[in-house]
């Protein structure tokens, strides 16, 4: 019984850890021009890129436009008319899920995965620019749908905005 016990054990350590990694895929030169375009998302290495939407209220009444801006000089996120609900652990996340209705109808974000631009305090203020290294935008290992307003000191979303590729200006 402990030896199935350890080997189970065992595997499932082994599973997750290799869960924990990514290594990117080598280029295939040959196939890249019969691929077909990426989907109206853009992928974390593409650039430049712009990505907007607007912030839907899940947890707190949270309101404003979400714009991501990467070029391969600079990277940031810019908030406009946002508001968001009071709280000392709210911080800006990007995540590769969206937000939809759920089963009983509430808002909710089809990713787990949260990814912190750093500690960064979230102003209360209408108009804000976060700035991100765009060697991080790069390194993403999935493409960014949503900015998330998140409260880590309740666990939860207080608003998340779907973004979309917008036209080059």
């Amino acid at each position: 019984m402990k030896l199935i016990r350890s080997t189970l054990l065992a595997s499932l350590l082994v599973s997750g850890l290799a869960g924990c990694t990514y290594a990117e895929p080598s280029p295939d030169p040959t196939s890249e021009s019969s691929q077909p375009s990426r989907t109206p998302i853009a992928t974390a290495a593409a650039v430049p890129v712009t990505l907007q939407g607007q912030f839907q209220s899940q947890g707190a009444t949270t309101t404003g436009t979400a714009t991501i801006r990467v070029t391969e000089s600079s990277a940031f996120v810019q908030l406009e008319d946002f508001a968001t609900g009071p709280g000392d652990g709210v911080r800006l996340v990007l995540s590769p899920g969206t937000v939809h209705p759920g089963p009983s109808g509430e808002l909710e974000l089809s990713s787990s995965t949260l990814i912190e631009l750093g500690p960064l305090p979230l102003s209360r203020s209408s108009s804000q620019r976060i700035e991100m290294d765009p060697r991080m935008w790069e390194a993403m290992p999935e493409p960014v749908r949503s900015v998330v307003i998140y409260n880590f000191a309740e666990n939860t979303a207080y608003g998340t905005a779907n973004i979309m590729e917008t036209p080059h200006s």
